[in-house]
This record gives structure tokens, C-alpha cells and sequence, in this order.
């Protein structure tokens, strides 16, 4: 379907005056995913699912930026304080976080200093500290053993990820061991499993100028959705896996990533 026809379309949806909503689309029938925006006589739409490629813009004043900040919801909010819990101590005094990091490829990301990381002794987790400019925004918890569930755990703010490591590159990856192990090729930023929030994808426009996503292969459909939605903002490309990350040693990413 053309500009025009797609324009006539969405004139005919909504009202006159300003419009900020997100609707049905009634180009791939797929729920809640048309998101329309008019100021003054600027017009903006755009489908996020997958397989949809109505998108269009008409008499656009805005800039490129200001586009994607009207599709890309931004908090006004304060940023959430975090505390660090008591119960958060140094990772020395629990031998399991160290053997789990020698056992995930972590600990060059530990000895290099691209993430902080603590030992919860209440919940039995080693934990990954979410730093925003060296401040704590919140922390991933993982379980050192069978008996701790949820294996995974947030604490505090969940609109901010967990990023190893600097650089221009960024790896989306499923969780925070994956991005330690990544970190010694490019940044690595933990999903925390298969869906990209849309309060991430601020953070990535500003720290990276390309974003690789490599999840687990059996999330390789999830993979090129969050690859297609993530496009529009930054170049993006999908990675297939034979394995997770975290399983390959630091030869073999470098291989993968074709760094030297």
C-alpha cells in the first residue's frame, strides 16, 4: 500500500486537533500496534509488529529525533533512587560467585572492571549491578543453586538494562552472564529474556551506533522481530547462535564477531 493510500486511511481514524494514541492496525490487524501522532499539521504513524511496513510521515516539521521520540514512549519521571541492600556483600566472601563466573566466561569482564558485582547473602545470588554513570540504578540477581527461585531476579528500577563493557557495538543478549562474556568484543546488554522494553531503546540510541542481536538460537523469530522494531532507530543486524554466549571462550566470540 502507497504513502497516499496509507495517509487516507489514518485521516479517516481519527479525529481533528492534536492526536497521541495507539490503536489496532487496521493495515495487519494486529493488536495495539499502530502508534499516531499529530501536532499542528504534522502527521506521524507507525506499525511496530514485525511483518508490517506502514509507516509514514506528512508535512513533517520534525526532525529525525523528534520522530523517534514520538514513537518511542519517553518518561518524564524522576529517575527511581536505589539502595543497596544490607544484605549485598563483596563477592569474595561466597566462593560460588567466582567459580560462576569462571564457569560462564565472566570473569575477564570482573578483573577488567566492565561490571560491578556483589553477593546477596539473604537470597543466595550473585549479583550484577545496573550503573547508570557509575550510579546504581538497580541489580540482577542470579541463583547459585537449584533450590533458589526465581533463578532470575530485579531489583529496583527495570526500565534501565544491564550494559558490560563500553564501545560503539552493542550485543543484545538474553541475560547478564551472556553480556559479561560478550563484553571482551563489544558492550553487552542483557534483555533478561527475548523482548526488548521500549524504555531501552533510548539508552541504546544514545551509547551505540550499532546494535547486533544474538539471542539463544531457539529465539531466533524473537531475534529479527526485536531486530525489525529496533531498525527504525539504530542499524541493527541479527547474529544466529549455535549456543549461547556464555558457553563459547573468548577466541571463539572474537571468531563469531570477526574481531581480530
Amino acid at each position: 500500500m502507497n504513502f497516499n493510500q496509507q495517509h487516507t486511511i489514518i485521516t479517516s481514524m481519527i479525529p481533528s486537533g492534536e492526536v497521541d494514541t495507539r490503536m489496532d492496525c487496521p493495515f495487519c490487524s494486529h493488536s495495539h500496534t499502530l502508534v499516531i501522532k499529530r501536532k499542528g499539521s504534522d502527521l506521524l504513524w507507525y506499525c511496530f509488529h514485525a511483518s508490517c511496513s506502514v509507516r509514514g510521515k506528512h508535512k513533517g516539521r520534525l526532525s529525525m529525533e523528534q520522530i523517534r521520540e514520538t514513537v518511542v514512549p519517553q518518561k518524564k519521571e524522576q529517575e527511581k533512587s536505589f539502595t543497596v541492600p544490607k544484605s549485598f556483600v563483596s563477592i569474595h566472601s561466597e566462593k560460588r560467585c567466582l567459580e560462576y563466573l569462571k564457569n560462564n566466561n565472566c570473569l575477564q569482564a570482573k578483573e577488567k572492571a566492565k561490571a560491578s558485582f556483589m553477593y546477596d547473602a539473604r537470597q543466595h545470588r550473585i549479583v550484577f549491578l545496573i550503573k547508570e554513570k557509575e550510579k546504581a540504578r538497580g541489580a540482577i540477581g542470579r541463583g547459585l543453586n537449584s533450590q533458589v527461585y526465581p533463578k532470575w531476579f530485579i531489583y529496583g528500577d527495570k526500565s534501565y538494562p544491564f550494559i558490560c563493557g563500553e564501545g560503539k557495538v552493542g550485543v543484545l543478549v538474553e541475560d547478564c552472564a551472556s553480556a559479561c562474556a560478550v563484553s571482551n568484543v563489544h558492550a553487552g546488554i542483557a534483555l533478561m529474556g527475548t523482548s526488548l522494553p521500549d524504555s531501552y531503546i533510548p539508552v541504546l540510541q544514545k551509547k551505540f551506533k550499532k546494535i547486533i542481536v544474538a539471542l539463544d538460537r531457539d529465539a531466533t523469530t524473537k531475534s529479527f522481530d526485536i531486530a525489525n522494531k529496533l531498525s527504525y532507530y539504530i542499524d541493527t543486524e541479527v547474529k544466529i547462535l549455535e549456543d549461547d554466549l556464555k558457553y563459547y571462550d573468548e577466541n571463539k566470540i572474537k571468531e563469531m564477531f570477526n574481531v581480530c
